[in-house]
């Protein structure tokens, strides 16, 4: 091989080689790069169900500070109409649950109508959404559910569904949630039922009575990716910490409790806007498992204490019971934020593993890929940032406005 060749080679090689680092470090990431999302013909109208299909309560804080029990009964862009029901016999500051135990179902249909007729304005009131309280109730402990969504398990990919312990009180329709310049934010909306008892078994849940409300689940995705057995999805680590920050479980304003529970939510449209870009949009419908399957597994997977938070290991239930006021959480549809590292982060993380000699230390290829992956994204902020605002919105449980804050 003659010495002009070699030097051509060589030059050739050199010029590969600048090419490959050029395009792994010198182009900017795209900000703009989403997951693909599926959308529904037709714009989604919020409204109310008709009080032979459905009950829908809320509460509102008083001017006392207590929480008013109201039948919803009407819905426009700016206000809530509804009937306030600490005037036909309905205690303030009861879990909504209970308000069906103090004012009859009849009684409750009765005032729905009359409220829809044309002496509404007799019995109606306005509410502007950001006088609603959560109708999650005051829980602390929920059921989240993980890639219980088709496209969803195939966006982030994960092969089966999971569920996970979930820490927090949810906070009001119209809130906020702070931002952290090392976190990477991601939103998730969700359909989130409640029950009127304690689940024990499924005998329990289908004699229970099934309120269901519009909620979020917060995402912080840094600590997940720093967390996660990519491996097994189920073992306990990562989603209960990434998942539980403050404001991190919003609730919708309205609890509704349907005839027919399966229907409603085979029906429920869902949907999220980020500063009014449609994001995710799906329908019940769509859940791998139902709300009964859910339980089932829930049930099923009681005794293990793999769930890792803060540092402590739980189970996923306390005393194999759902209890009352304990949210489970419908998992989410395809549209997040968050897609995995790609080709080329992955080969800038394993540069850097090297360039910086994380690999003489203990720090593995992954932690490093994935340390550098969280840079890169911090960088080319595509996660929520502050000022923006996410909106929540479904067909029947009312909407959710959360404001990024700095």
């Amino acid at each position: 091989m003659t010495e002009v060749m070699m030097k051509r080679i060589a030059v050739t090689a050199g010029a590969i080689c600048a090419g490959f680092l050029f395009w792994i470090f010198a182009l900017n990431d795209d900000p703009g790069r989403l997951n693909p999302i599926s959308l529904e013909a037709g714009t989604l109208s919020p409204g109310v169900l008709p009080i032979e299909q459905a009950i829908t309560l809320g509460q509102v804080k008083g001017e006392d500070g207590r929480a008013v029990p109201v039948l919803i009964t009407g819905l426009s862009e700016t206000t809530v109409t509804a009937v306030d029901l600490t005037g036909h016999g309905a205690s303030a500051d009861l879990d909504l649950f209970q308000i069906l135990e103090e004012v009859p179902q009849a009684e409750l249909a009765a005032l729905y109508s009359k409220a829809v007729g044309e002496a509404g304005r007799t019995v109606t009131q306005d509410y502007p959404l950001s006088q609603f309280l959560p109708a999650a109730g005051k829980g602390h402990r929920h059921i989240g559910s993980g890639t219980n969504f088709p496209e969803h398990a195939e966006e982030t990919t994960s092969s089966s569904v999971f569920s996970f312990p979930k820490f927090g009180v949810a906070t009001p329709p119209v809130t906020s949630v702070a931002y952290d310049p090392e976190v990477l934010l991601d939103y998730e909306v969700e359909i989130c039922a409640r029950f009127d008892r304690d689940i024990a078994s499924l005998a329990d849940f289908e004699a229970a009575r099934k309120g269901f409300f519009l909620c979020g689940d917060f995402t912080d995705r840094s600590t997940l990716l720093k967390m996660i057995d990519t491996d097994n999805f189920d073992s306990g680590s990562g989603f209960s910490d990434a998942k539980s920050g403050p404001g991190y479980l919003p609730s919708g304003p309205f609890l509704v409790i349907p005839v027919d529970w399966r229907s409603f939510v085979e029906q429920e449209r869902i949907e999220t806007r980020l500063d009014g870009a449609l994001r995710q949009d799906a329908r019940g419908g769509q859940m791998i498992l139902d709300f009964g399957q859910l339980v089932e597994k829930v049930l099923d997977d009681s005794v293990s204490t793999r769930f890792l938070y803060q540092g402590d290991q739980y189970q996923l239930i306390e005393d194999a019971v759902v209890s009352t006021g304990q949210v489970l959480m419908s998992g989410t549809p395809e549209g997040v934020i968050f897609m995995p590292p790609s080709l080329r982060h992955m080969a800038r993380g394993v540069i850097r593993h090297v360039i910086t000699g994380a690999f003489v230390g203990q720090a593995s290829g992954y932690d490093s890929v994935i340390a550098s992956f969280i840079q890169d994204e911090l960088a080319a902020k595509r996660f929520l940032q502050p000022g923006q605002v996410v909106t929540y919105t479904s067909a029947s449980m009312g909407t959710i406005s959360i404001t990024v804050r700095r």
